[in-house]
């Protein structure tokens, strides 16, 4: 930790997906908490119950909850949390909500008490929720939007562009499921086995990855929180090209980029979701890797590559890099480079053995 209190960052274990918060103290000297995301269902029974119950013990509420995109890892908490409303747990203290939805509906015909999420996909219930109880956003979330005030902190949307939003759309525009997991076909002990942590970090090429054509990835909300001076990057699932034509278009450059205290870097290290571009535009020495390296060969070692060695990197400055989890396989990443390359490179790697570890400033 970090400075003083008046605004913290949780992030929270949900394996290879996000969650964390953001709990501040506005410019109407209280306290706000801004949600993004919220893990798998798991997620929520494990952490984010209690995290939540602790919020509403103290008299606060959850302001605003982004959830970036439908895939299960983003998304999954929030449905066994309108569960437990539904199952008259607990009640809702989320004010408003970001979430766009992945078709273009007309009021979904369903029954007025949904107890399960077993018969209608994780995003069309989201969706029948919001719309049920009179929140869903009267706007899409996308990335030609004004900046949002939130009592002092103040939201711009990165992500996702119109075009990626409607590419969804498209996608989902006959009545068919939608897609919870992007990595069903993939098991656990396979992608394990097949990462690139025998590849020395000096050795990657820094322009060669392909990026991720996933409609519901590049349909993900990203954001810019600024509070005060401090700024925290959320990039969720999304592609590259997106945050970097937005962050040009924002007048950012190498010469002149984006000077942020913490990165979430987008989809838990993927090489398809990152690139050397998108990090020549951004100034941060601290960097957040959502994942605990058992799932889907993420976090891509390519990545640390495309951030500690980006050719416009001051190297005299220290990086730090945090993971929620503290698991055999990430501290396998480095092993083949030897002790040196954190000298070599200029940084630090911090693991978490908690199910919540807090950045301050």
């Amino acid at each position: 930790m970090v400075g003083n209190s008046n605004i913290q960052l949780y992030c929270y274990q949900a394996e290879c997906g996000d969650a964390f918060r953001i709990r501040y103290i506005g410019n109407d000297n209280k306290a706000h908490n801004i949600f993004v995301d919220s893990g798998y269902e798991r997620t929520y029974r494990h952490i984010l119950q209690s995290e939540i119950e602790a919020i509403s013990s103290a008299n606060e509420v959850i302001d605003l909850w982004i959830i970036s995109h439908i895939h299960d890892d983003h998304i999954g908490g929030i449905i066994k949390y309108i569960k437990a409303i539904k199952d008259d747990e607990i009640s809702d203290i989320v004010k408003e909500w970001h979430y766009n939805p992945p078709r273009n509906y007309t009021p979904l015909k369903q029954q007025n008490t949904i107890s399960s999420a077993s018969s209608i996909d994780q995003g069309d219930f989201l969706y029948n929720y919001l719309y049920q109880i009179g929140k869903l956003s009267l706007f899409d979330v996308v990335n030609d939007l004004e900046e949002i005030d939130f009592y002092g902190l103040k939201i711009e949307i990165l992500s996702p562009s119109i075009e990626n939003l409607q590419k969804l759309r498209d996608k989902y525009k006959k009545d068919i499921p939608l897609e919870r997991n992007e990595y069903d076909e993939i098991s656990s002990a396979k992608s394990s086995s097949n990462n690139d942590y025998h590849i020395s970090l000096g050795t990657f090429s820094l322009d060669s990855a392909k990026e991720d054509k996933s409609e519901e990835n590049g349909s993900s909300i990203s954001i810019l929180a600024t509070y005060k001076d401090t700024k925290i990057l959320f990039l969720a699932d999304s592609h590259p090209s997106v945050i970097t034509s937005c962050l040009k278009k924002k007048g950012y450059s190498d010469k002149k980029p984006l000077k942020c205290d913490y990165t979430i870097v987008s989809h838990h290290g993927s090489e398809g979701n990152n690139s050397s571009d998108l990090y020549s535009l951004i100034k941060c020495n601290n960097y957040i890797f959502s994942t605990n390296g058992e799932k889907h060969n993420l976090p891509n070692k390519s990545v640390f590559a495309q951030i500690l060695r980006n050719r416009h990197r001051d190297i005299k400055e220290q990086y730090n890099i945090y993971f929620p989890y503290n698991t055999d396989i990430l501290n396998d990443i480095f092993r083949i480079d030897g002790e040196e390359v954190y000298n070599q490179w200029s940084f630090k790697f911090y693991l978490s053995d908690n199910k919540s570890f807090i950045l301050m400033k």
